[in-house]
């Protein structure tokens, strides 16, 4: 995943630029398609009339120059996506296109930067710790016999949470029934501690057997193979906690990818009845919010490194700033009234969570099957 996203980064750069720092021989035949060249760019094949041959030292720095000297359309686009919510998206809608960064292009610089900012601090935060899989494993070993409950998997700090749990005085009647419910479920679970050997491999025959206990008397042949090779691939997972979380991290953007067509399609049915709305009307919008998100996390994840106490607040402005956000794009980009920007924003915000809520366990479930 590295390398495609060093690669989007530089499609996604290359097209900001003029080609300015590249020497051209206008008036002379292209060495393409020898259509005369008035000026720099040929009219019939769009091909640079620079000529390559040069110093390997002057051709380096001329393309180092024409790659990262963005042209004007950034610095305009820019302020204006992040500052003036709707007012760009209208305008390029609205055919002045040429004067603004085209919408997938910005959205893909944009992605780039906050996973290769996310990846990057998260590796030197280590925040990727919260991947590791203890927690999920307690949730139990699933695919065992039709309709039986998973067996949970529970460490012995575990255990004793849930003891100390039930004997808090503060708790109510029901809680206090819930958390000795929740324990006996515990006590009956698979203890890390008698199937986890002391290099931090899982003992497979312990386990086998200790799932197999578990099974009920009436499950098939079938079923029991299930549930050992359920068993065994968790097993496998838990020895290989740092592969698993580099399989979240490689899948994560190409999920997140997932969620501009939805947002647009939400869009979509939203302003059905609106005929003087088009898809790519939506689509361009959705592309928009998605790359002003992107840009707001990536300063957030900058400063949460910077200030790690700051986390709880970040989290909050930035959904203010994404309610907010979202809010006036509807009411400029489409012209919707007050109560109606309000209760679409309210329904796209609804369900965008339910559709990140479904696209983050099917992201666990995938990381979880390719270890």
């Amino acid at each position: 995943m590295e390398h495609e996203m060093e690669a989007a980064g530089l499609g996604s750069a290359s097209g900001l630029s003029t080609g300015d720092h590249h020497p051209v021989k206008s008036g002379e035949p292209c060495a393409n398609c020898e259509t005369v060249v008035e000026d720099r760019f040929c009219t019939t094949c769009g091909q640079l009339a620079s000529d390559f041959h040069r110093p390997i030292w002057d051709l380096v720095m001329s393309s180092l120059a024409d790659v990262f000297a963005l042209d004007g359309r950034l610095w305009r686009s820019l302020p204006m996506l992040l500052f003036r919510p709707g007012r760009m998206t209208r305008n390029y809608l609205n055919g002045k296109r040429a004067r603004y960064v085209p919408p997938f292009r910005m959205f893909l610089m944009a992605s780039v930067i906050f996973f290769l900012t996310l990846f990057t601090l998260g590796e030197q935060m280590g925040w990727y710790s919260a991947l590791k899989i203890d927690g999920l494993v307690e949730d139990g070993v699933e695919s065992l016999a039709e309709g039986e409950e998973p067996i949970p998997v529970i460490t012995e700090d575990r255990l004793e949470t849930l003891r100390e749990r039930t004997e808090d005085p503060d708790l109510s009647a029901e809680e206090q029934q819930a958390a000795t419910m929740e324990l006996a479920q515990a006590e009956g679970g698979i203890s890390l501690r008698r199937i986890l050997q002391e290099d931090g491999r899982i003992n497979r025959d312990a386990l086998y057997e200790e799932v197999t206990s578990r099974l009920s008397e009436e499950a098939t042949p079938a079923e029991r193979e299930q549930a050992w090779r359920t068993a065994d691939h968790a097993a496998t997972v838990y020895e290989n906690q740092d592969r698993y979380g580099a399989r979240m991290r490689e899948w994560a953007p190409r999920f997140s990818l997932m969620f501009m067509p939805i947002l647009a399609l939400v869009l979509t049915l939203l302003y059905a009845w609106h005929r003087s709305r088009y898809i790519y009307d939506h689509v361009v919008t959705a592309l928009h919010v998605q790359t002003y998100i992107y840009l707001m996390m990536t300063v957030m994840l900058v400063i949460a490194a910077i200030n790690p106490a700051s986390i709880g607040w970040l989290v909050l402005i930035g959904n203010i700033l994404v309610v907010a956000y979202i809010y006036r794009q509807l009411r400029v980009t489409y012209g919707t009234g007050r109560f109606m920007a309000a209760l679409r924003t309210f329904i796209v915000l609804v369900t965008s969570f339910l559709v990140l809520v479904s696209l983050a366990a099917i992201l666990i479930i995938v990381s979880f099957m390719l270890v």
